[in-house]
């Protein structure tokens, strides 16, 4: 069993380890935790100590047999006009597997058209649109992997474009400690059969590893995420270079821990709170999204993240803020409905 979660692992890094070919621009559908408690933690979540059938999404191990029968639905209102959402469920399962399908989406609004000299035409509107199916297999009580396949296309007035890619998985929790650690490949892919000026080309990915660590005695989860592993340094050009004084002509040192802050770009950290069975909240940190997200100067609450989730009846019902933009911050509504049995 060790054996087959170590061959398994190694081939998810091989693979992905293997796209570094040029790269077309990511779609926020693939790219970003649309359901509200992984957002609200601060990213998507490569390791999980409950089964939580929301995450499934985007982390095919985070589901088991506990989530069937149940629609997890989410909606995040992104940017303006540009809005997300998500849709999955376990469609068959039993105590070793479960087989999970769904969609994911990104809508980009309506555009006001016009011709090459100037006249209006109809307007016209924009999207990223992907179906999926995957499963989660248990190896022994307490590894799980998984994988999905996801494949969908951009349409944009008469341009269009294909993709088609997989997201892979592999978690092992001890229940018992309360503790989980996972390994996550997400959005490994390509574009192809571009119409117009779409581009083609394998689509970014994104490696992560994951710590969860519950307590027996106190009522919060710590979460500790590491993502974008396949580059180290995520900082913008010129970052670390020496700035330089109009006045005096002199060079002024960038005081920046240079090794502190790439690997701080990668971190994030949330916590998650219980109080009782039926209403949990969560606060995450994202340092990257801080340290890029200024104005002017300003921060503000820039990097933070916050939710809350309750159960009522047959609808857990979740509600996370996040700020991905200068425009202020994105609201993501999740609901799971209970089916007649």
């Amino acid at each position: 069993m060790k054996l087959r979660a170590a061959i398994l692992s190694g081939l998810i890094l091989t693979l992905s380890t293997s796209f570094n070919a040029q790269t077309t621009w990511v779609s926020p559908a693939l790219d970003l935790a649309i359901d509200a408690r992984s957002a609200a933690l601060g990213c998507k979540l490569a390791a999980d100590v409950d089964f939580d059938g929301f995450s499934s999404s985007y982390n095919p191990a985070s589901t088991d047999s506990t989530n069937y029968n149940v629609i997890y639905i989410t909606y995040l209102n992104y940017l303006a006009s540009t809005n997300l959402g998500a849709v999955n469920a376990v469609v068959k399962s039993n105590s070793k597997y479960a087989i999970h399908s769904g969609a994911r989406f990104v809508s980009y609004g309506e555009f006001e058209g016009f011709d090459s000299s100037g006249w209006p035409t109809s307007n016209f509107s924009g999207g990223d649109y992907y179906v999926q199916s995957g499963i989660s297999y248990k190896i022994d009580s307490s590894i799980t992997i998984g994988a999905t396949i996801w494949g969908g296309f951009r349409n944009l007035a008469l341009e269009n474009v294909g993709a088609i890619g997989a997201d892979f998985s592999l978690m092992k929790r001890w229940k018992e400690k309360i503790m989980a650690a996972g390994i996550l490949v997400s959005g490994v892919g390509r574009q192809f059969a571009s119409t117009g000026s779409q581009p083609v080309g394998w689509t970014p990915y994104n490696i992560q590893v994951g710590f969860t660590k519950g307590f027996n005695h106190a009522p919060f989860q710590l979460y500790v995420n590491l993502q974008n592993l396949q580059t180290w340094d995520l900082a913008p050009d010129g970052t670390y270079d020496d700035g330089f004084d109009p006045l005096t002509g002199e060079i002024v040192p960038n005081g920046k821990w240079k090794f502190g802050d790439q690997f701080a770009r990668h971190l994030n950290v949330g916590v998650e709170l219980s109080f009782g069975t039926n209403f949990i909240a969560q606060i995450g940190y994202n340092y990257r999204q801080r340290a890029e997200m200024i104005a002017k100067g300003m921060q503000g609450t820039n990097g933070l993240s916050m939710g809350v989730g309750m159960k009522i009846k047959d609808l857990n019902i979740r509600l996370a803020r996040n700020t991905y933009h200068f425009a202020g911050s994105s609201t993501h509504l999740s609901i799971g409905v209970n089916l007649p049995s």
